[in-house]
């Protein structure tokens, strides 16, 4: 929900306007109390205009389907439906419900995914939306003054030991420096901050080493392959280079900008930032620093967005 909202505070810069929703406890809602609820939160839509659903909702495929069908009986409405996450592909047990998703994704008239790898798997399933922009990167908006990164052999990961159980068996000589709740049955070198609101976490991020972007238990390593992570862009927006698999959705942004290490296994990691010299630190930092402009001032987002409306409102786009 963080980059729901801030998708929404960027699109409000370009002059969009607000559709408030909230999450709640749809059941509490018979059919027609929800219908009803529904149509007063589309109130302010109007006949012609462009509406960007962010999805999911969280609440419920059912609001979602709901919520798309109202907008598709405006007269000349269009629906560009920016996918943030696809929970049948984050959690296995839902899995089953990838037809019915990809239903109502059919009934936009333009689809955003992370990535060409999800726009081709979405493809594989049964999308047949015919204009698809990719989204790349999440942005990571913020005015906070930052030092410059000093070169320091460790690593920082954003992520609870009991999500990501490398962390709970970490072996290496190397500190990882931990931003999640403490947690007494770890292993050695493992230095915990805590969880940082969002101007600490990058302040201390910000002080060097690299961040971490990793998954090993199969379902979620594969969703990050289709995903973008709202993490990876915490780190570079930090400063800071990135530790990446290389089989991550933006591997190749990461690899064209130099922006950190791809790498196949976490002893490949430690081997490459032990043998690392500064010199090559700084010039990844550098790089990194001019990159991270981009994130900071919310030019992927307002670049998707405005892709959306041309490829939306023009016929000679090709998307």
């Amino acid at each position: 929900m963080i980059a729901q909202n801030m998708t929404t505070s960027i699109a409000s810069e370009l002059g969009f306007n607000e559709i408030s929703l909230y999450f709640y406890d749809v059941n509490t809602d018979s059919e027609n109390e929800l219908s009803r609820r529904i149509d007063g939160i589309m109130s302010g839509v109007a006949n012609g205009d462009i509406v960007f659903f962010q999805s999911p909702t969280w609440n419920g495929m059912m609001y979602d389907k709901i919520f798309i069908n109202k907008l598709k009986g405006y007269r000349n409405v269009k629906v560009a439906l920016f996918v943030n996450d696809v929970a049948p592909l984050m959690f296995e047990s839902n899995r089953y419900l990838l037809p019915e998703l990809i239903d109502m994704y059919n009934r936009a008239d333009l689809i955003i995914v992370p990535s060409r790898k999800m726009a081709d798997l979405l493809k594989e399933e049964g999308l047949t939306v015919d204009k698809i922009i990719i989204q790349h990167i999440w942005d990571y908006p913020t005015e906070a003054y930052l030092e410059e990164p000093t070169f320091k052999k460790y690593i920082n990961f954003i992520g609870s030991p009991q999500k990501f159980n490398f962390v709970k068996n970490w072996k290496y000589d190397m500190a990882l420096r931990l931003f999640a709740e403490k947690s007494d049955d770890l292993e050695k070198n493992i230095i915990f901050e805590g969880w940082q609101h969002t101007t600490n976490l990058i302040s201390k991020l910000s002080q060097g080493g690299f961040g971490l972007v990793w998954a090993e238990e199969n379902y979620t390593k594969k969703y990050m392959e289709l995903c973008v992570s709202y993490k990876l862009s915490t780190y570079l927006a930090a400063g800071i280079p990135v530790i990446v698999a290389t089989s991550i959705s933006n591997e190749k942004l990461i690899k064209d900008n130099n922006l950190g290490l791809i790498v196949d296994s976490l002893d490949e990691a430690i081997e490459k930032v032990e043998k690392m010299s500064a010199e090559d630190y700084h010039r990844m930092v550098e790089n990194v620093q001019r990159f991270s402009v981009l994130l900071k001032k919310g030019y992927f987002t307002k670049k998707v967005l405005l892709d959306s409306v041309h490829a939306l409102l023009r016929d000679d786009t090709d998307f």
